[in-house]
């Protein structure tokens, strides 16, 4: 088992995934709509993409978006028109069905969209895939990875279109991952009356991080492919600061590999550089979300957790005023939807170690 530097695309690659594998594959063949959850780095690309490699796919990404604090309907259907035209090499016969869409043009292997009053619609987009996916005999998958973004998406809805993809294009199913789990549950309203999405039946697929036996095994295999010896000491250590959660260890694999020997160090060296990482996306969050109470609140809960009340006197007495239970719910609520705490029973947590590690050192 190599160690990767990007999400894995063959399903040889993934590691102690194999449930998961073929629960997706079932999911993506049986049901109208499917979706990946788990916490950032623990694998759902790769599982998504080694799960449908044989599978005639649309896949749109809209990480990009997680920056922002609001997204045009342009903008998705520009990342829509990237996917498409990556599509193109898959079957070039698809521009057939595709140019009968008021507002796109193929040409050769790039699609263009029209912009403005004139831009197409993502219901005919979708009815368009349908045809060429009924006249093929298959099932297209239509992938959003971190699907969740979409809910800043102002201006125009997705959610009527694919409920209506839901009750009447058969050839296609839909597949969202998500890393904030609440919040795509708040996008796609699936609990919402209001919502054409609601009492629809949707698969749900949990990646969790890898178990502590589980990750020593990841990291002892990958070093003997690569024929580097590895003691207990260098594998426990690694494990206890970074987790399961399979991107960082994919990491500290990497950098040990390049450095070509198994020094305590380099763990400590990987940990303060995810750090970095993990700080500056949390930033980008505090930033759109324009309070650094936030802050406060995960240095509160930091590596031992705390209850609701613990949190709300440590938040008093740390910024001298009163917090008031509605504005801590609510402050908590989007920590949990963007999956930087969790509440088990009456304890809030930091499930992302790295996050728990430098929670103290936060500075936005």
């Amino acid at each position: 088992m190599p160690f990767f530097d990007r999400p894995v695309e063959k399903p040889e690659e993934l590691f102690d995934r194999e449930k998961e594998f073929e629960s997706l594959k079932r999911a993506v063949d049986r049901y109208a709509m499917t979706i990946v959850v788990g916490f950032r780095r623990v694998g759902k690309t790769s599982l998504i993409k080694a799960a449908t490699i044989d599978m005639p796919r649309i896949y749109v990404d809209v990480r990009k978006f997680e920056v922002l604090q609001y997204i045009t309907y342009d903008m998705f259907l520009d990342e829509l028109r990237k996917s498409l035209s990556n599509f193109l090499s898959f079957d070039k016969r698809i521009a057939e069905y595709l140019n009968v869409v008021k507002g796109l043009k193929v040409f050769g292997i790039e699609v263009e969209l029209s912009q403005g009053r004139s831009r197409p619609l993502f219901t005919s987009i979708l009815e368009s895939l349908d045809r060429w996916a009924r006249d093929r005999g298959v099932k297209l998958v239509f992938i959003i990875d971190e699907a969740q973004e979409l809910i800043k998406l102002k201006g125009y809805s997705i959610i009527q279109a694919i409920a209506y993809a839901y009750d009447n294009l058969r050839n296609i199913t839909f597949l969202f991952a998500g890393s904030k789990i609440g919040l795509l549950y708040r996008f796609l309203k699936i609990h919402d009356p209001s919502s054409p999405l609601y009492g629809r039946y949707i698969e749900r697929i949990e990646l969790k991080p890898l178990t502590r036996e589980k990750a020593i095994e990841f990291l002892r295999k990958g070093f003997e492919e690569h024929r580097i010896k590895v003691d207990e000491v260098f594998l426990e250590t690694a494990v206890q600061k970074l987790g399961g959660i399979i991107g960082w260890l994919s990491y500290l694999g990497l950098k040990t590999l390049n450095r070509g020997e198994t020094n305590l160090r380099i763990i400590d060296e990987v940990v303060e550089e995810a750090s970095k990482i993990v700080i500056n996306e949390f930033c980008n969050f505090i930033n759109a979300m324009g309070s650094k109470r936030y802050i406060e609140i995960v240095r509160a809960v930091s590596s031992e957790g705390a209850t609701w009340s613990q949190i709300k006197r440590y938040l008093e007495l740390r910024l001298g005023v009163k917090i008031y239970d509605s504005e801590l719910s609510r402050l908590l609520k989007n920590l949990i939807d963007n999956g930087y705490i969790e509440k088990t029973n009456e304890l809030y947590t930091i499930p992302d170690p790295i996050l728990k590690y430098s929670s103290k050192s936060i500075k936005c």
